[in-house]
């Protein structure tokens, strides 16, 4: 038979377990996305957008597309050189970078 004391003491461990997978996910954020990642190659993602193959999307010159300017890049700082991006599981992608889901911010 266990305890009252017992009882909260498994409640606050059990408590505790849905964080573990939110702190491994704030460790990985901070890695930048490979070019040979596999998402990475399906979206066509470039460090530098000038390497890129663009076309003109959603109203907006090629010329004009780069991560820094993306709805996924998530960052308060818009000169930031590296910030993480939603569409690669908020790993880093670099500011003047491109990919093909790239959306012009709202």
């Amino acid at each position: 038979m266990s305890t009252r004391r017992q009882f909260l003491k498994q409640g606050a461990a059990l408590a505790l377990i849905p964080l573990v997978p939110a702190a491994s996910l704030t460790a990985h954020a901070a890695a930048k996305v490979p070019l040979d990642d596999p998402a990475a190659k399906a979206l066509r993602y470039v460090e530098d957008a000038t390497q890129a193959n663009r076309a003109d999307k959603m109203g907006v010159a090629a010329s004009d597309q780069v991560c820094q300017n993306c709805r996924f890049y998530v960052t308060t700082d818009a000169g930031a050189a590296w910030a993480p991006c939603q569409l690669f599981q908020n790993r880093l992608v670099a500011g003047p970078g491109w990919c093909a889901g790239w959306v012009p911010k709202a």
